[in-house]
């Protein structure tokens, strides 16, 4: 059985709920829900109770509960104790970051500011709230995400340290063509889902505003900013797509921005790590970002 499972098996027996649950492990309900299906597929035993609102663990899984928490600690701590092992052996450096990051921003501080340390940068791309699982389980190092211009006025949890590096604008982009129609009320989009940091910053600051002026017409919807760019330059329609990435990219002629007309939010690139002792090669690491902080700032 995979430890993620039984981190969320953990996971349910500390929460009210399956939304608690999921919030524990900075997972959306819905995903949460399909991979404690995939746990009971995998024994071939139901581990809910789903006649009851909200659902809860069945007898059965209670029954064992002693047992499953003794062995998601012991493994957990062995996945650690190995990963740390290796990394102090290799001077490795993991780093995860959110997929728009890893193609625009880090290309270049890598080769500006880290590069040149020594170290075994090791690099792993994913959404954001599966960012933060593999720093809260200590997959990763160090983590580098965005964050909404509210989320940066608020205070960082306090079992973490964050760097401010960047902030940019998220631009709405697409074929120069495409302004006539726009000016004329009809607005195609490609969309970003509800459940991704992009999809929740549109709903909240862009979408409310296009919809009281055009006539909206959703063409496609991905979770990945570089096929939405794609598609912009391919003329199916309107994505907001960070200013770095634009800057970064072999298309940006075939695009055009259209920030005079359509919302333009701006959101932050944040470094994140976990409180604690640290080794040499993560202290370094680290403080080649601060340093590259400050110049941003």
């Amino acid at each position: 059985m995979k430890l993620e499972w039984l981190e969320d098996i953990v996971a349910i027996f500390e929460s009210e709920s399956l939304v608690e649950a999921a919030n524990r492990r900075y997972l959306t309900q819905p995903a949460f829900s399909r991979r404690v299906r995939s746990i009971e597929e995998y024994l071939g035993v139901e581990l809910m109770d789903r006649s009851r609102k909200p659902a809860r663990p069945t007898g059965m899984l209670v029954e064992q509960e002693d047992r499953l928490r003794q062995l998601s600690a012991d493994l957990k701590a062995l996945v650690v104790d190995l990963r740390k092992a290796d990394r102090e052996v290799s001077s490795r450096i993991v780093i995860a970051s959110q997929h728009a990051i890893t193609t625009s921003l880090l290309p270049g501080l890598i080769s500006e500011h880290l590069g040149d340390l020594g170290y075994n940068l090791r690099l792993r791309s994913a959404n954001r709230s599966e960012c933060w699982g593999m720093l809260i389980t200590k997959e990763a190092d160090l983590v580098l995400t965005y964050k909404s211009m509210s989320e940066l006025a608020e205070p960082s949890e306090e079992y973490v340290e964050e760097i401010l590096l960047s902030k940019e604008d998220l631009i709405p982009v697409g074929r120069s063509s495409l302004r006539d129609r726009i000016s004329d009320g009809d607005l195609s989009v490609i969309a970003y889902p509800s459940d991704v940091f992009l999809g929740k910053l549109m709903d909240t600051n862009v979408t409310p505003h296009i919809d009281q002026r055009w006539r909206k017409e959703v063409k496609v919807e991905t979770a990945l900013t570089v096929a939405a760019m794609q598609l912009a330059a391919a003329g199916v329609g309107i994505a907001w797509i960070p200013a770095s990435m634009i800057k970064n990219t072999n298309n940006s002629s075939e695009l055009t921005s259209f920030s005079d007309i359509l919302p333009t939010p701006r959101i932050a690139t944040v470094a994140t790590r976990l409180i604690g002792k640290k080794a040499e090669a993560e202290t370094a690491i680290w403080a080649k970002l601060q340093k590259t902080g400050r110049m941003a700032s």
